[in-house]
């Protein structure tokens, strides 16, 4: 297999593109989950890829955005950054190109850890074979309603960003009466969010408990351990009758 090194990004790299940005490496035994928005490489959109962390808090470890990459070189960058993370689970959006991206995956690639939808029983079985999430109306209101919920959590955000492009994108993910559908306002692109809720969406479906921080030491602890061991040195030194009295209060 390959071998791939990343660097953590700097503050002087945030708002560029055509370069992989590393929040944070990957931690052994952790998931992760990778979301696709592609483009044709012709300039006119950006292709956007997203890793996420499944523990939760979902957190935003990884991304990359270029807006002239080929389907086959972008294919590369989305599968080194799979194979990175640990061969983070890939949830592409299949309209096209993001096709081609799947294709290039499975056939080039040999890579299979790709969101597959489930099979319902009326339908015929080639549908169950198609990858990704080809984001029909009701398809794009899904990832909507579940970032949604993730942000507006009773407990606080469930959802941790590191980069700038991202927050301005959501920020400016609205509804358009006119066209009847919800995007990026005008002048605006939206391919770093649906690339984010795609990932998103990876890590609902295998969510990963939160890894147990190590305890920091606190003198309180000491200074109650230490009281415990006297209250039971005085037990012990207590006769029998007088233990018993002291339970029986």
């Amino acid at each position: 297999m390959e071998k791939y090194r990343f660097n953590v990004v700097v503050a002087a790299d945030e708002y560029r593109s055509s370069l992989v940005s590393i929040y944070l490496h990957p931690e052994e035994g952790a998931r992760y989950t990778l979301g696709l928005d592609a483009a044709t490489g012709f300039g006119s959109d950006y292709t956007s890829i997203q890793v996420w962390s499944n523990r939760l808090p979902f957190e935003q470890v990884a991304w990359f955005r270029d807006r002239r990459i080929s389907t086959v070189e972008g294919s590369k960058v989305m599968i080194a950054l799979a194979r990175y993370y640990n061969n983070a689970f890939i949830v592409p959006e299949t309209r096209e190109p993001g096709n081609a991206y799947v294709d290039n995956a499975l056939e080039v690639h040999k890579y299979g850890n790709i969101y597959r939808r489930k099979q319902a029983l009326d339908q015929d079985p080639s549908v169950s074979s198609k990858y990704g999430i080809c984001t029909t109306k009701a398809d794009k209101q899904l990832l909507i309603n579940q970032m949604k919920s993730l942000m507006e959590n009773s407990d606080g955000p469930q959802v941790i960003f590191h980069d700038a492009v991202t927050l301005t994108e959501f920020c400016n993910f609205v509804y358009i009466e006119d066209k009847e559908r919800t995007g990026a306002g005008p002048g605006f692109f939206d391919d770093t969010a649906m690339a984010a809720m795609l990932a998103i969406h990876g890590c609902l479906l295998f969510p990963q408990e939160q890894k147990e921080k190590p305890r920091l030491y606190s003198p309180k602890d000491e200074d109650t351990a230490f009281a415990q061991y006297l209250m039971r040195r005085h037990f012990d030194k207590l006769t029998e009758r007088e233990r018993k009295m002291v339970r029986a209060i």
